[in-house]
């Protein structure tokens, strides 16, 4: 049990650590239109939300969310006003918990699928694009609310965000979550699960030995 818990807290490091080295590169390319584009981050966040059990559906949207929290910290001068938590960490922990609903209900109603890609793949592929929409819907929202800025720049800001940045990762989410999902599931069953049985066969080797 220990062994898993340590395994399963250095995956989430990893993790974060990638969906930050992300979050910056899309940052670094995106950061002079004033709001950068998780296309490469956020399938990510709900691929490592979705592809194991519901207990574990926050902590996808929550790592991209204190991803871009420290981003706006380190690139103050463009973007101290989304640095707030309630702006760019609070939105995205309801990312993973709607995404992972919707892969586990499209998972139940097509598991008696014959065809691998529909009883697989099409779920995530749907549960990326439900959470490509709760982050936008969301993100957008936390921003208007808590911004204080209502018109302006701020209007020109969302028309880029809804018209150009959304589609673009919502196609980018439809595409990468399930190949991401099916790459999490098999990391997590080579590190985690099949420890198990190595333990177990080893507690059996040393029963037989104190019998004879």
């Amino acid at each position: 049990m220990k062994k898993d818990k340590a395994h399963f807290i250095a995956f989430v490091g990893v993790m974060f650590a990638l969906i930050f080295v992300l979050f910056m590169l899309e940052g670094a390319v995106l950061s002079g239109l004033g709001m950068t584009a998780c296309i490469l981050s956020l399938p990510v966040s709900i691929a490592l939300s979705i592809y194991d059990d519901w207990k574990k559906s926050f902590i996808g949207g929550t790592l991209l969310g204190l991803a871009s929290c420290l981003f706006c910290l380190i690139f103050a001068s463009l973007f101290i006003v989304y640095a707030n938590p309630l702006i760019s960490v609070l939105p995205r922990c309801f990312i993973g918990i709607t995404s992972y609903w919707t892969y586990f209900g499209l998972s139940k109603l097509f598991r008696k699928a014959k065809i691998a890609f529909v009883r697989e793949s099409i779920p995530a592929a749907i549960a990326g694009v439900v959470g490509s929409i709760t982050n936008t819907v969301l993100y957008l929202l936390a921003v208007n609310i808590w911004s204080g800025d209502f018109m302006g720049s701020f209007t020109a800001i969302m028309n880029v965000a809804v018209s150009v940045y959304f589609p673009i990762e919502l196609v980018a989410c439809l595409v990468l979550v399930p190949a991401y999902v099916a790459v999490l599931k098999k990391v997590n069953h080579t590190l985690i699960n099949k420890t198990k049985p190595i333990v177990e066969n080893a507690e059996s080797v040393s029963e037989n030995d104190n019998l004879s």
